[in-house]
């Protein structure tokens, strides 16, 4: 088996999503490895497969404000790794995470089996499923479930995770540090 270096972890905001972290840290840790957190902002896209183009303002301070989101919503969980980064890209979840996975040269892809989607994962296929199918690397799929007491997730948190909106405008291929 390789050594794992670098960990992906893909979220979209949601609680459920954090199950995802929970673990990766888990695995990090016991490593001693890098952490990716990878949000792929796919609001507004123009069809499945073509997003729609920002001016370089527009990303810069939407990259700004989804890297504010996520580390708060990161600090509100105690969930902040010390060898941590967060990645913002813009269009379609699951080919977007396999393509950071492989500009990353990612180890292992650690993400929760649900997210903010609901029951529109049943009718267009689930991001989790179509990750697993593509990537070029192992991927650990959790269910929220499993790890809600540590993360403090209630039964509420995922049925309003499950159903929460979709973010806005998205960011491509920018890297920030958490620190």
């Amino acid at each position: 088996m390789k050594a794992l270096q670098k960990i992906l972890i893909p979220i979209d905001l949601s609680t459920c999503s954090l199950v995802g972290v929970q673990y990766g840290q888990e695995i990090a840790e016991l490593f001693d490895v890098e952490i990716t957190l990878l949000y792929v902002d796919d609001a507004h896209m123009k069809s499945q497969s073509e997003p729609i183009n920002l001016d370089e303002a527009a990303e810069s301070h939407r990259r700004r404000e989804l890297v504010r989101l996520i580390q708060q919503l990161l600090i509100n969980n105690n969930l902040v790794w010390r060898n941590m980064r967060i990645e913002i890209r813009f269009g379609s979840a699951a080919p977007e995470i396999v393509k950071a996975a492989r500009a990353l040269h990612a180890d292992l892809i650690v993400m929760s089996t649900h997210g903010r989607t609901g029951l529109r994962h049943v009718l267009i296929g689930s991001i989790a499923e179509k990750v697993v199918r593509l990537a070029p690397c192992p991927v650990l799929t959790v269910k929220p479930e499993e790890m809600k007491e540590l993360i403090n997730i209630t039964e509420e948190d995922v049925l309003l995770s499950l159903r929460a909106p979709v973010g806005e405008v998205g960011v491509k291929h920018s890297v920030s540090s958490l620190q």
